[in-house]
């Protein structure tokens, strides 16, 4: 949030958190789940055009699900197939900043679906929280599970995550084979704790804002722990993540490593971004998967 207008809303929040915590926690938690600046595209990059052009080659659709509908491009590989792997982007990014994963999949023989989360790309609405994220990925890959694997960045890995450990009780855990988590969050309390912090909410305040959490994903944002849920799934997991990552720090790989069938793959200079155009990082992913 840019610092000028944090310098303005802060003390709005703050009284309005100590007037009305509920109704101020509960805008809090919805402004948490909205995607307001989205990481930007710069269509003259020699990256970024490679990028496109491997999208295009793709078939292009709309999945429907509770909340509208999200974007997806899929890719069959030449000759059999190996199983179909699920590709997700971060916070604020989209399936474009994930092409580079496509053609090492396809040449390993996978089928791809290159998503856009909701609220995100092409696909529509405003928020994104876990259970709209398990809701539309849950679209996406009805009647093709198991799937060989799944490749998610940031968000979408804590997401993943959630989705193979049956975090939301109204829809049944994803079954898939590896998945391959690129600079996740290993939990999200200390993220929404710093997020209510930023905008001066009250401990009344902060208490609705984690009320609302309770309310709408049928659990505590205490329990939302990447390691938790990898422990409750048979999922084998690789997890990738930079030294120098200045979003989510490398300790929160080591705790996502800890799970049980989970190693984890350090990588230095990547940063938080820069990790997902490494072809280093590309092609350990898609052969963690083929190796499963």
């Amino acid at each position: 949030m840019a610092q000028l207008a944090l310098k303005v809303i802060r003390p709005l929040i703050r009284a309005s958190s100590t007037v009305s915590p509920r109704f101020t926690g509960r805008l809090a938690f919805r402004l948490f789940c909205t995607p307001m600046k989205h990481a930007p595209v710069n269509r003259q990059s020699a990256g970024i055009r490679r990028a496109e052009a491997v999208l295009a080659k793709g078939q292009p659709a709309h999945v429907t699900h509770g909340c509208g509908f999200v974007k997806v491009v899929r890719f069959e590989p030449e000759g059999t197939g190996r199983g179909t792997v699920l590709v997700l982007h971060g916070w604020t990014g989209q399936g474009l900043f994930m092409a580079g994963f496509v053609e090492p999949l396809l040449a390993r023989g996978f089928s791809v679906i290159v998503m856009d989360m909701p609220a995100h790309g092409g696909s529509s609405g405003r928020l994104l929280n876990f259970p709209i994220g398990v809701e539309a990925i849950s679209a996406v890959v009805r009647g093709v599970q198991p799937l060989a694997g799944i490749i998610a960045h940031s968000f979408g890995g804590a997401v993943a995550a959630a989705a193979v450990g049956g975090a939301i009780d109204a829809f049944p855990a994803i079954r898939a084979k590896a998945l391959v988590s690129i600079a996740a969050p290993a939990t999200m309390q200390i993220y929404g704790k710093k997020f209510a912090d930023t905008l001066g909410l009250t401990p009344r305040g902060h208490q609705a804002f984690e009320d609302r959490v309770l309310e709408i994903a049928g659990r505590p944002m205490a329990s939302f722990s990447g390691r938790d849920f990898l422990a409750r799934s048979d999922t084998k997991t690789l997890v990738i993540h930079a030294s120098d990552d200045r979003e989510i720090p490398f300790s929160d790989a080591e705790d996502l490593a800890g799970a049980p069938g989970a190693r984890l793959m350090p990588v230095d200079g990547l940063g938080h971004r820069r990790i997902l155009v490494s072809r280093a990082v590309q092609d350990a992913a898609a052969e963690f998967i083929a190796a499963v």
